[in-house]
């Protein structure tokens, strides 16, 4: 009952305000008339039309607006209550003024089209108080600006302009290789040779064509092969970009790339014989004293499969805390010892919360994460 005579109590307030409640970034008119209105004398809303087509319009145009102009051919004033647009792409204006009998009102629609190329469909809901609400829609297709090469190309050595500098290849699964392109220019007037310095061993780089003409386009082809970084989880390598034999400090590019161990091609059968990683979620290191000597600490990880369970690598978000793990497989069964040294020499007094990355050969758990919990003090 209490309940039922809260929520009566909100929409008896809600009636007074004239029934709309305010979405966020919305404008609400709360003009009401005085009184119940019976239907036979309530306003009545027409639009001249309720679609409008911009139809095809260059980027650099920017704002298009358009006007939807309706009447009220109702008995009573007519109050828009709140226009909403389908998207922040859409910005709508609107009569804020109670429209008398006979008179009209407008909708504007402002549709942005900067940074939206392509083709557009949106729509602009009326709501009043008359009956029912009114659906208008916009739409058009913007033409792309065409970009100026400093715009398509914005990283640069020189005349020499790259797409990007970064490039993510994102999960590559052992032993497999994967291949990343970064388009490139010569944006000057003299032809340029194209090679590179302090590419790592598992990364393969080449560029074509390796000599660019004046104003030719080419790419810059990369290989990560996961056989031959010798490392797991996240890595991250750079190399220079050299223009005619000479680079430019601090323009290199960079490579990002997590090597995980594929389970694709793993049969049922094989799953059920597969190793299983257990270990906490949680390891608490206690009070660490600030200043002082590396602290060590024990925690064991166990295979409760029927094969052996590899380790990869374990990692710790932390540069201040390292951790060794076993190098040979654990066998069914067994435990695995786990060391984590913390180094509080340059650490500040209060609690932490780091984790700690185990990769390892457990189908179902490849990538698991321990909290390291404890306070220097």
């Amino acid at each position: 009952m209490k309940k039922f005579a809260i929520a009566l109590a909100m929409a008896a307030t809600a009636a007074m305000l004239g029934g709309t409640a305010a979405y966020a970034g919305e404008e609400v008119n709360t003009t009401t008339t005085a009184g119940p209105v019976d239907k036979e004398n309530m306003p009545v809303i027409v639009f001249r039309t309720t679609k409008h087509d911009f139809g095809t319009f260059p980027e650099e145009k920017g704002k298009v607006t358009c006007t939807f102009v309706f009447q009220n051919v109702g008995k009573s004033d007519l109050v828009l209550q709140k226009v909403r647009a389908s998207c922040g792409c859409t910005t709508p204006n609107w009569t804020k003024t109670p429209i008398a009998p006979g008179d009209t009102g407008f909708v504007t629609a402002t549709y942005n089209a900067s940074g939206r190329p392509g083709a557009f469909s949106k729509t602009i809901t009326v709501t009043s108080n008359a009956e029912g609400q009114q659906r208008l829609q916009i739409a058009g297709e913007v033409i792309p600006k065409v970009k100026k090469p400093e715009e398509e190309y914005p990283f640069n050595i020189g005349d020499f302009r790259m797409k990007n500098q970064n490039v993510y290849m994102r999960t590559v699964d052992y032993p497999n290789t994967k291949t990343e392109k970064i388009q490139v220019i010569n944006n000057g007037s003299e032809p340029m040779d194209i090679s590179f310095v302090g590419v790592p061993k598992y990364l393969t780089v080449k560029a074509a064509p390796a000599r660019l003409a004046a104003k030719e386009k080419g790419v810059i082809e990369l290989t990560f092969n996961s056989a031959d970084a010798n490392d797991w989880g996240d890595m991250h390598s750079t190399f220079d970009v050299a223009i005619n034999g000479k680079i430019e400090a601090n323009k290199q590019i960079n490579v990002n790339a997590t090597v995980k161990e594929s389970f694709a091609n793993m049969t049922p059968e094989q799953k059920q014989v597969a190793p299983v990683l257990n270990v906490d979620n949680t390891f608490d290191l206690g009070s660490i004293e600030v200043g002082k000597k590396k602290k060590t600490f024990k925690f064991y990880v166990t295979n409760s499969g029927k094969n052996d369970l590899i380790l990869h690598k374990v990692k710790s978000s932390n540069d201040n805390v390292k951790i060794e793990y076993p190098s040979k497989p654990i066998g069914a069964g067994k435990k695995g010892e786990l060391k984590i040294t913390v180094d509080p020499t340059n650490s500040k007094a209060g609690k932490f919360n780091y984790r700690a990355t185990i990769i390892c050969n457990d189908p179902n758990h490849s990538t698991t994460g321990v909290t390291l919990t404890g306070e220097y003090k």
